[in-house]
């Protein structure tokens, strides 16, 4: 369809071509919805997650070019124009801000839960709260979207459970800073899956994005072990290289989640939570079996830590560490609501909140506020687990969070500042 400026003037300024995204009113497949751009919706995005544009607020509206398959985002030029600072302007940016910092609390909380209870059964639990808080949306998933939405859970499982395996005996600073890595995936993925151009004048900011990271990735790394301690050291430092690669291994499980999910979501705006109901629920079953396996001995380890008895195997721990036994043991009272804190709110309703406010902004604001997680995650490790950084630690965390705002810049920007444009470079 075509949308047209406020002045409804038929120039080439007034008038924006936007391709849109199919209803699932109508019973349609997956073939069919890649090739119908008829009676469809326009999106926001931001870290896998679409959802329907605002039309009357979002500042941008978004479409998937069915040419060469780029997502597409064009300034929309019927919003009306909301001045800065009310509440109509603040509230979706606030609640995307304190979406993140959620997320943030997430890392010391996981830290906190995986001292007192196996890293497996923490998991098991926290992900089964919040499987049963999105299980009513579950049942609105369309029939034609459970096969990839089952494939992207699985990838989340792995995202979820590498991550509670790294905050073993990894600072959860460190575990945010190097999930932040997640940026560089879908692009990566979208080069070697869909053969997608990724040359430096096609996605400037993708490269620098990665140049970023890697750099940071350096600086975490490598800057403690130059520095010999001393002042630098912090909580943070060190040679934990099993719970930095387990933390990598997070960004690959979340970042292919959000490649697969963006694919569906782009043309399936409004099947948002139902694919975040399915893919919690897979990861709280992935999660389950996880807790079977090691609790009964038979995988000796699996990220938990070595015990004489598997837990599930001694009455003790097993009343105590499984549901709903943790409810009912006074000394498990705090461990018991950071599962309930990390089950129902940073990842069933955090969703939520995040959907409501993502269709109002624009896609690079999104993306821009969503990147704060990892700083939230530093502060909060620092109030909850007494965390600290040092200059390394800041300097890296740092660079992977630019990395993560510089991946939400458009391209010709980019291209403009730098030259790219001009034939002679």
């Amino acid at each position: 369809k075509t949308s047209r400026g406020s002045s409804g003037k038929d120039s080439p300024e007034a008038t924006t071509t936007i391709l849109t995204v199919p209803s699932l009113e109508d019973d349609i497949g997956i073939d069919d919805i890649l090739s119908d751009d008829d009676d469809m919706d326009n999106v926001v995005c931001a870290r896998g997650v679409c959802v329907i544009a605002d039309d009357e607020l979002a500042p941008e509206l978004c479409y998937l070019d069915p040419e060469n398959e780029n997502f597409v985002c064009e300034p929309n030029t019927s919003a009306a124009a909301t001045p800065s600072f009310t509440l109509a302007y603040l509230w979706p940016r606030a609640l995307l801000l304190f979406c993140s910092m959620l997320y943030g609390t997430n890392f010391p909380l996981g830290r906190m839960m995986n001292e007192a209870l196996p890293a497996s059964a923490a998991t098991s639990a926290r992900m089964l709260m919040a499987a049963l808080a999105l299980s009513p949306f579950l049942l609105k998933l369309d029939k034609d979207l459970r096969p990839l939405a089952f494939l992207s859970g699985s990838f989340v499982a792995l995202g979820y459970i590498t991550q509670s395996i790294a905050l073993i005996d990894t600072p959860g600073a460190t575990v945010a800073f190097l999930g932040a890595l997640v940026v560089v995936i879908p692009p990566a993925l979208s080069a070697v899956i869909d053969g997608k151009r990724m040359g430096l004048r096609d996605v400037p900011q993708v490269w620098l994005a990665a140049i970023l990271c890697l750099v940071g990735v350096g600086a975490l790394e490598l800057g403690p072990a130059l520095s010999g301690g001393g002042a630098e050291a912090s909580t943070l430092g060190g040679n934990n290289w099993a719970g930095d690669a387990w933390s990598v291994l997070q960004a690959v499980g979340f970042g292919t989640s959000f490649f697969i999910t963006e694919k569906m979501m782009t043309r399936n705006p409004d099947q948002a939570l139902p694919i975040t109901a399915m893919q919690v629920g897979v990861t709280a079953f992935c999660s389950a079996v996880w807790a079977g396996v090691v609790g009964t001995g038979v995988l000796a380890s699996g990220g938990d830590a070595a015990t004489a008895t598997p837990w599930l195997m001694d009455a003790t721990t097993r009343a105590s560490y499984a549901l709903p036994g943790l409810f009912n043991d006074l000394d498990m009272r705090t461990i018991a609501l950071a599962v309930v804190w990390t089950g129902l709110f940073t990842t069933a309703a955090n969703r939520v909140g995040e959907t409501l406010a993502l269709g109002k902004v624009s896609s690079a604001e999104a993306s821009v506020l969503l990147a704060t997680e990892p700083l939230w995650a530093a502060l909060f490790g620092n109030i909850l687990v007494h965390e600290t950084l040092s200059g390394w630690d800041i300097t890296g965390g740092a660079l992977i969070v630019t990395a993560c705002c510089c991946n939400a810049i458009k391209p010709e920007t980019i291209r403009n500042l730098v030259g790219l444009d001009d034939p002679n470079v």
